[in-house]
């Protein structure tokens, strides 16, 4: 299309009408021309976007004649370079095995990554292998067996044969790239557990191990701290138990007489489940004994020992000794006997070290001053015994339970008052310090009244002792007084008790037994000689307490304990029997006085009323 520019004549120039008809064809030519440009600038863009491609990559259809075949050749080499991205297919994994298997660890590359770069096996922080070269002395570390051909990777496999318990731990695959690439296998192999050594920290020796010592030596007090280290996959279960040194009845004896709780622990107990044990303050009765041990885990061997028991653990222990100062005890604090009768003394004794026991007497001069005598085993003339002999458990004179040690015996063979009566002790040392009995009195007065029997006779209370004397009993002493009464309340009872000598050589010739009846018929058991006095009157329903003593030609003998009774009963109503230990009163062991009419008036309207209350209150309850 032709376009020409409009020509202006000077009639136009002159009329109106010109004039406009001018300014249209103007208005016609620009409107064409942004016509015109707007296509051509079209055109250009659309030939822009078309060609924009074909500057990263030569034309498919160009001829062999072309001058861009070259092109073709090197852009097909650099998209080759691009598409080499260094990457590992395999990921790390975590191999549990057993010991003597082989383990086959992965690390599958593309083909063309392997051709490029080169791929380490790294052991923790060592290299044992660099493609498929061993860098390794160990033949049991090898290549594994490469891809097929043509599958496109490179399989680059560690393989450890015959596995052992030390391969455990991290196999690192590594690619030589910048920046590396690389994954981690962990190995982990099974075996049994085992223990490696069991230390002992404190006491003689600041460290020991049972491998070498099997025992440590610590005083009373001092720490301890026992630890077992042991080795196995899976992680093995650990436990410490320990059989004591001591058994149950002196731990609890001990533990009494030292103001602990008493426990009711087995012999051998679980004292961890743990590697550790730890002791601040060692006791010898407590901790004293053989620590064991023992570990096992799922890999464990079951083996059965000599006497038929299976197990499946690694075991191992050390004896924890502990050494401290003798603890004496005395069964029996007052010995009666006679002349011309032997007498035996006994101090109960446990220590750690075996201790050094010896006997002493207290000597009594003119002026009354004392000093303590040595006693020695004189063959001579024969005169003292020293025997030493295993406790089993033996019951002291107060009742309570004396622990299973080694009795201390001196026994005089043939008493003479005027050298042998008296006050004695026994003194026992080991290297870690010494211990005074408590005095032993040998003495020829009676033993303490033991009571015997409370019953009632008739409609009165009746009390029955029995006494031990070696020499013939010359006077009683009988008291009672009501129990809520102070000590100064005591009030002599006369007539005397009837006493019962032994009948023959044949029975117990040291033995008497006696008794005493409150109440009517008193005057049978007055003494010859002895004024008339009223009986006591004892009163219904009160409580009351007796005790007795003896005496012969050598002294009293000790108070009895206190025994519990009740005043006089009614005829019509029974009696019960009451039971006496140390001078304690037990809901069980008091003689019922007789609460008379009243009392039962009493007891009868206390029950309607609670009956009545009750009901009461379901009916209200109901409502």
């Amino acid at each position: 299309m032709t376009c020409r520019p409009a020509t202006v004549s000077s009639a136009t120039r002159r009329g109106p009408s010109a004039t406009s008809g001018s300014f249209k064809r103007t208005a016609v030519f620009w409107l064409v021309s942004a016509v015109v440009v707007a296509n051509v600038i079209r055109f250009a863009e659309c030939r822009v976007l078309h060609e924009q491609p074909l500057e990263k990559s030569d034309y498919p259809n160009d001829g062999p004649d072309g001058s861009e075949d070259d092109d073709l050749e090197s852009s097909v080499e650099e998209d080759d370079k691009e598409t080499v991205v260094p990457a590992i297919i395999t990921t790390g994994l975590t191999f549990d095995v057993s010991e003597g298997t082989t383990v086959n660890l992965p690390c599958k590359v593309p083909e063309k990554v392997a051709n490029e770069f080169a791929l380490l096996w790294i052991n923790g922080t060592k290299s044992i292998m660099t493609d498929t070269s061993s860098s390794t002395t160990d033949p049991r570390v090898k290549a594994g067996t490469p891809a097929p051909k043509g599958s496109g990777f490179v399989e680059n496999t560690l393989v450890i044969e015959l596995v052992t318990r030390w391969d455990s731990g991290s196999y690192t695959c590594k690619m030589t790239s910048e920046p590396p690439v690389k994954i981690t296998h962990t190995l982990r192999v099974t075996h049994p557990a085992k223990i490696l050594s069991v230390q002992a920290t404190g006491g003689v020796k600041s460290q020991q191990n049972a491998s070498v010592v099997k025992k440590i030596t610590l005083k009373q007090g001092d720490p301890v701290q026992l630890v077992c280290n042991v080795a196995g996959y899976p992680e093995p279960t650990v436990q410490w138990t320990k059989r004591a040194k001591y058994n149950q009845q002196q731990v609890n004896a001990a533990e009494q007489s030292s103001g602990l709780e008493s426990s009711t622990a087995p012999a051998t107990v679980v004292v961890s489940n743990t590697n550790e044990v730890r002791i601040e303050t060692v006791s010898a009765y407590r901790d004293a004994g053989y620590y064991e041990c023992t570990a096992h885990n799922a890999a464990s061997v079951v083996t059965v020992s000599e006497d038929g028991t299976s197990a499946n653990s690694a075991r191992s222990g050390i004896e924890l000794e502990i050494d401290y100062q003798p603890n004496v005890m005395v069964p029996r604090p007052v010995v009666n006997t006679g002349e011309t009768y032997p007498a035996v003394l006994t101090c109960t004794v446990n220590s750690f070290p075996k201790p050094k026991v010896s006997w002493e007497k207290e000597m009594i001069a003119a002026d009354n001053s004392s000093s303590w005598k040595q006693l020695v085993n004189d063959a001579s003339n024969g005169r003292y015994e020293f025997i030493r002999q295993m406790n089993a458990a033996v019951a002291a004179g107060n009742g309570s339970a004396v622990p299973a040690g080694t009795n201390y015996i001196l026994k005089v063979k043939r008493v003479e008052s005027s050298q042998d009566f008296g006050r004695y002790r026994c003194i026992a040392e080991n290297r870690v310090g010494s211990t005074y009995s408590e005095l032993i009195t040998l003495t020829g007065s009676p033993a303490r009244p033991q009571m015997s029997y409370v019953q009632v006779k008739a409609v009165t209370p009746e009390l029955g002792w029995i006494v031990d004397s070696s020499s013939p009993l010359a006077e009683y002493q009988l008291q009672y007084k009501q129990q809520q009464d102070s000590q100064a309340s005591w009030t002599d009872v006369r007539p005397q008790p009837q006493v019962v000598e032994p009948s023959s050589s044949a029975g117990d010739e040291r033995r008497y037994t006696m008794s005493y009846t409150f109440g009517e018929g008193q005057h049978n058991q007055q003494q010859a000689g002895e004024p008339a006095l009223v009986p006591p009157t004892l009163q219904h329903g009160i409580t009351y307490v007796a005790r007795l003593r003896a005496k012969n030609n050598y002294g009293w003998s000790d108070w009895s304990s206190e025994v519990v009774f009740s005043g006089g009963m009614d005829e019509e109503q029974d009696a019960n029997e009451i039971a006496q230990q140390n001078g304690q009163r037990k809901d069980d062991q008091v003689l019922k006085s007789s609460v008379g009419s009243s009392g039962v008036s009493q007891y009868c309207t206390a029950t309607t009323t609670v009956a009545l209350t009750v009901t009461a209150m379901v009916a209200a309850f109901i409502c």
